[in-house]
């Protein structure tokens, strides 16, 4: 039981680092890519935009900048540390 508990908490972990992979490179992206049509970039939103919404609401921009990105980079790496230990 406890191999099967560990591999699905490394399944996890491994879902959470993919994810923070995509928030990285969304917002790289954004900076990019002005067309806001271009299918890499509308998949990418559709997976990240349901998390950073409710972040934005709680934190707004500050100095015209964006900081959800980096508080869900933040929670996801908290909740990966805790799944690992």
């Amino acid at each position: 039981m406890d191999t099967f508990a560990d591999s699905l908490i490394l399944v996890l972990a491994s879902m959470l680092r993919l994810f923070s992979l995509m928030l990285v490179i969304y917002a790289l992206l954004s900076w990019i890519i002005r067309d806001g049509h271009h299918p890499v970039f509308r998949f990418l939103q559709s997976m990240v935009e349901p998390v950073l919404a409710p972040i934005r609401k709680v934190l707004p921009p500050i100095g015209g900048f964006d900081i959800s990105v980096v508080a869900a980079l933040i929670g996801i790496e908290v909740i990966r540390q805790i799944l690992l230990n």
